[in-house]
This record gives C-alpha cells, sequence and structure tokens, in this order.
C-alpha cells in the first residue's frame, strides 16, 4: 500500500479546495506516513497569478504547512514544504533561493507557446510543434537539477492523441534529460481520473512509460496531484494498476534533512 503523497494542492493554489490541516487529517486516516504540499510557487512579478495564488500570500502558505508539520509529527505523520514550478530560465536564480529555503521543489510545465503568449496546454488540442515544445522546456528543467522529480512528464498526451513519431521523439528528449540529470519522474494520478478528450484516461500514457522502461527508468514516483481533500488517495489504485501494466515500480521517498529516494529493490 502506498503510504506517501508528494503532490498536493490546498486551496492556496488558486484553483484547489481544501485547507493544509483537512489533508493532514485525511492523509492520516488513509494510513500516510508522509505527505508533501506543493502549491504552485508564485513569482515575486506575480507572472501567472491568474490561475495561481498571488505572490503576497507565499509566506502565509509556507507558515500554515510549517504549523501544520509541528503538530502532525507527533501523530505519526511527516509534512513536506514544497513547491511545483513552472520553470522559466529567467527565474533560474529564484527557483534556487526558494529551494534552499524550503523541504523539496518540483517542476511541471503547464503551458505552450504561441503568438499570444502562454496558454494553458490543458484546454484544446497541441500541433506537434507544441509537443516538442513542451518536451524541450521540461527536459531543460530537468537539466538545471533544481527538481526532485518532474510532474506529469508526459502531460502532452493531454492534448495529443497519438504515440506518433512525434510523441515519441517528445517522450524521448525527456527521458533521456531525466536519465542524465538523475531526475525522478512522475506518474500522476490526476491524469487518470480528469476528463479526457480521448479514449483513454488524460494521462499519464502507458507508451510513454512503456519506452521509459525500455530505456532503463525502473521507478517512478507515485502521487495524485489532488486538488480537492477527497482526491487525495482516490487515484492509488488506479496507479498500482498502471504500474503493474507498465512495468515499472514505485519510488519509495524518505525524508532525511532532503529528500531523497529508494533503489526499486532498497529496503
Amino acid at each position: 500500500m502506498q503510504k506517501y503523497n508528494l503532490h498536493t494542492h490546498s486551496f492556496y493554489c488558486g484553483h484547489g479546495t481544501g485547507n493544509i490541516r483537512e489533508y493532514a487529517e485525511e492523509a492520516l486516516e488513509k494510513g500516510l506516513t508522509l505527505l508533501g504540499f506543493t502549491e504552485h510557487l508564485p513569482f515575486p512579478d506575480d507572472k501567472l497569478s491568474r490561475t495561481r495564488m498571488p505572490y503576497s500570500a507565499k509566506k502565509k502558505y509556507e507558515e500554515d504547512v510549517k504549523r501544520t508539520r509541528d503538530e502532525y509529527r507527533e501523530k505519526g505523520l511527516e509534512i513536506l514544504l514544497g513547491w511545483e514550478c513552472d520553470y522559466f530560465s529567467s527565474y533560474k536564480s529564484y527557483f534556487e533561493d526558494v529551494k534552499a529555503e524550503c523541504d523539496y521543489i518540483i517542476c511541471g510545465t503547464h503551458y505552450k507557446i504561441c503568438e499570444a503568449g502562454l496558454k494553458s496546454l490543458f484546454y484544446g488540442k497541441l500541433t506537434q510543434s507544441e509537443v516538442l515544445n513542451i518536451a524541450e522546456r521540461t527536459a531543460e528543467a530537468a537539466s538545471t537539477h533544481l527538481f526532485d522529480f518532474i510532474a506529469h512528464p508526459d502531460v502532452f498526451f493531454i492534448g495529443y492523441e497519438d504515440f506518433d513519431s512525434t510523441a515519441e521523439k517528445a517522450s524521448r528528449i525527456i527521458i533521456e534529460e531525466a536519465m542524465k540529470s538523475g531526475a525522478e519522474l512522475e506518474i500522476n494520478g490526476n491524469g487518470l481520473i480528469r476528463p479526457s478528450q480521448f479514449l483513454r484516461p488524460a494521462y499519464p500514457v502507458k507508451d510513454f512509460w512503456m519506452l521509459a522502461r525500455s530505456m532503463g527508468i525502473e521507478k517512478a514516483v507515485c502521487s495524485s496531484d489532488a486538488h480537492s481533500v477527497e482526491n487525495l488517495t482516490k487515484s492509488f489504485s488506479l496507479m498500482d494498476e498502471f504500474i503493474k501494466n507498465a512495468g515499472i515500480k514505485r519510488a519509495e521517498p524518505y525524508f532525511s534533512s532532503s529528500l531523497k529516494f529508494r533503489n526499486p529493490d532498497q529496503k
């Protein structure tokens, strides 16, 4: 049984529900021993703030997580303070400063670049060039060695139906850089339960992970990417089935001054 969740959003993220303490209670009830909060990182200039927390709320979120962490550690639940970051190279020094002040940070690509600027990749279909650009930007983030894992690395399949030569090329770009940099990849439970415009779950996609396995990826972080308390563990059984079918083992994390992951067969 999975005992952790490292990708969790509360009401602080701007498009989620539930407070930090409610999540902690749910985690205890479901038998979790490690719970990591990863709100979308706000930028000092409030970039992306239309769907993210404002920068002014950053300190309040951090204090809330730390306060709850102190309370629940005695109850057997380790709570971690993290951030999910949309990577932009011009903010690299900011990401470095943030990482030094929290327990871990993860990278999640949520936007495509178009003539009008940034546009969410969660709406509409993606072109071949957009898929490749998403992959290249995700790989660039992994290459910085800043991120403890890459959230939903195959998220571009939410808008791209087939595993064709373009999808395979994009997948290889991400997987190769993750292997080179040592960044873990995430199997994302939210994609298994959210609506999809195709006749399959939005993501994760089995072809991506079968390719990853053939290239040498043995394990993956499994997290629900919950945006509501009731979804904290809702996708766990689906992720169990997914990794079994893909031949991937679940990465087992532990926290000792920093976030680490055991090898698949390590006790």
